[in-house]
Order: C-alpha cells, then sequence, then structure tokens
C-alpha cells in the first residue's frame, strides 16, 4: 500500500491536477467521451478549467489533493451548494492508475463527506457517473451510495449516454468509513 497524505489544494496545483484528470478521462472514457476531444482538446481544456478554478474558485467549492512522495496522485472537487436538496457535490474524483485499490479514491470520497458534514450534518453527498464506468459505480455501490437517478447526457462530448446520479442520503454516514 502507498503511503499518501491529504491536504487542500492550491493554485500551484492546477497542473498537476489538470494532467492527472485528463489522463483518467483518456484511459477510462475513451469509449464515452468524443475521441477527437480526447485526443487533443482535452488537455487544454482540462488545465483552464482547473486553474480557473484553483485562481479564482466558487465560494462553495473545496478541492482536496492526495499526494505521495510522487506528487499528486489523486484529487477530489466538492461544491456545497450546486443542488442543496441533494447535499454536497461531488464534481470530480479520480486516483492515479498506480495507486488505484490502494485507498486514496476511497480516502478522497471519505474525506468530502467529512467536510460535507461538517458543514451540516444531516446534509447527504452526491455525484455523477456514466453509466458505461462501470469500475467507477461499483466502487460508489460498494461505499454505499445508491442510484438515485438514471438520466441521458446532453454533454456535446458524451451526447445520449446514461448518467447516474449516486446518492448518499446522510454524508455523516460515509464520513464514518
Amino acid at each position: 500500500m502507498s503511503a499518501f497524505a491529504l491536504r487542500t489544494a492550491t493554485a500551484a496545483d492546477a497542473d498537476a491536477i489538470a494532467t492527472l484528470h485528463t489522463a483518467n478521462w483518456r484511459s477510462a472514457y475513451a469509449a464515452i467521451l468524443d475521441p477527437a476531444y480526447l485526443a487533443g482538446p482535452v488537455i487544454e481544456d482540462r488545465h483552464a478549467v482547473w486553474r480557473e478554478r484553483l485562481t479564482s474558485p466558487a465560494p462553495d467549492m473545496e478541492v482536496v489533493v492526495a499526494e505521495n512522495d510522487q506528487g499528486i496522485v489523486g484529487f477530489v472537487s466538492l461544491f456545497h451548494e450546486r443542488e442543496p436538496a441533494w447535499g454536497g457535490f461531488v464534481d470530480n474524483l479520480h486516483s492515479a492508475a498506480a495507486v488505484r485499490g490502494q485507498g486514496a479514491g476511497k480516502a478522497l470520497l471519505v474525506e468530502a463527506a467529512r467536510r460535507t458534514a461538517a458543514r451540516e450534518p444531516a446534509k447527504g453527498l452526491y455525484l455523477w457517473v456514466f453509466e458505461r464506468n462501470e469500475s467507477a459505480v461499483g466502487f460508489y455501490l460498494e461505499l454505499g451510495a445508491t442510484i438515485a437517478e438514471r438520466l441521458v447526457s446532453d454533454w456535446d462530448k458524451a451526447p445520449d449516454e446514461i448518467r447516474f446520479r449516486m446518492h448518499w442520503p446522510k454524508a455523516a454516514d460515509l464520513a464514518r468509513n
């Protein structure tokens, strides 16, 4: 098992987060996202997104990274006020292929749940995942999520793909993992 530490991301982490984000999308979403997008523009897009998010963060956003002696090996981004009735929104959860299965993803998700519950103990937690990302769906189900909603994607990079809203009714329950 690889040792890693969690900390709040800073603007200096934007490029490392974007690089990890791009690598994961290129592998996990190869059959889901537009191949032309994955082959080129995704890298510039992710760098622009993460630079913006970490230099001018939304007031309800938190980003946490997992790092080891190799650098950043995972991250989670959390928004507290996107759809308050559903709870905190995990917009991204990624771990590097080299550490997958070693607990970084779970630790980051549990940290997002902990931060959500700290703000409002009865609040839930949710995220969206593509149905065809079966390993992620299984991971969330193993951690107690339910499939609360099933929608067809209207994102131009993944038209007509099915997305699941994975939901934990009480983030505090997940935070105890």
